[in-house]
């Protein structure tokens, strides 16, 4: 029997998996010099229509709370500042990198949605309950399902029996993941976090999204992306395949002190009110693009 260890390698001898972009990675080298103008960064962005297009849209979501429609990148830069736009812009490319043409098993735009929807509710649970982690809560709540990108990029086949299983039986979603390749998308999202050479923290909230309580770097943030995908998964009228069986950790919701049904209700219907009438102009990106 495969050992996780032995897997972990089978998946990444077999899957070369992509290199952080490179607009990406200028972007976080452009931010991290003190001497590097607004206009300058500006510039750099712009050089993709599809990514600007796509920062304005998140920085125009009610989560940013901004009253003004932000039309231009320099713009963005002045309201945002460039911790917000370093974490959007390196958030769309990695995902981005991943995108593949929906098909009979894969929803790309769903995927996307969710992903979005994820990052957004994290980063504003995060400052509703007061942590500092909302760049970080934000980037690991975008990138938490990486790992189902990777999945049906890379095991067609293994991805496609994988959702016949969910369809036909009463195992969740990561029973079915387990029962094909012996580790979950969030086992293969963190592995892919490691190749990308993101921080521990986050790698760590990748992989353990579903098993918050077994969280030893930061658990606030494991825990804030957890209730974030939940409350996503919840939000969404037509549930997904890769959510089946998904729901609260208690660990997480004690840790949060969120564990009163009626507090978690409250703030499930005041983020729902606040995304019911923006959802669909934060979430309408390009999902034609090919991985």
């Amino acid at each position: 029997m495969m050992t996780p260890e032995s897997i972990r390698d089978k998946v990444q001898s077999i899957i070369q998996l992509p290199a952080l972009p490179t607009i990406a990675m200028e972007v976080v080298e452009l931010v991290d010099n003190p001497k590097t103008s607004a206009s300058r960064l500006g510039k750099v962005i712009s050089t993709d229509q599809a990514l600007t297009a796509k920062v304005l849209k998140i920085a125009n979501s009610p989560f940013y709370g901004f009253p003004r429609k932000i039309s231009t990148i320099d713009f963005a830069i002045i309201v945002l500042g460039y911790d917000a736009l370093k974490e959007i812009v390196i958030s769309i490319s990695l995902v981005s990198s991943l995108q593949r043409k929906s098909d009979a098993h894969f929803d790309a735009k769903a995927f996307w949605d969710h992903s979005i929807l994820s990052g957004v509710l994290a980063r504003r649970l995060a400052r509703d309950l007061g942590y500092r982690v909302s760049g970080e809560v934000f980037v690991g709540g975008l990138l938490h399902d990486m790992g189902i990108s990777v999945l049906h990029r890379y095991f067609k086949n293994e991805y496609r029996r994988m959702t016949e299983i969910i369809k036909e039986t009463d195992l969740t979603a990561l029973e079915a993941e387990e029962s094909v390749l012996g580790v979950t998308h969030a086992d293969v999202g963190g592995w892919l976090a490691e190749r990308w050479n993101l921080p521990n923290h986050l790698v760590e909230a990748i992989t353990m999204h579903h098993t918050p309580g077994l969280a030893k770097q930061n658990k606030d943030l494991v825990a804030l992306i957890h209730c974030a995908d939940i409350f996503a998964w919840r939000m969404k009228p037509q549930p997904m395949d890769f959510d089946k069986g998904v729901d609260f950790d208690p660990d997480a919701l004690s840790h949060l002190q969120l564990n009163d049904v009626q507090v978690l209700q409250e703030y499930m219907q005041s983020y729902r009110q606040l995304v019911q009438s923006d959802l669909e102009a934060v979430t309408q990106f390009d999902h034609t693009q090919e991985g």
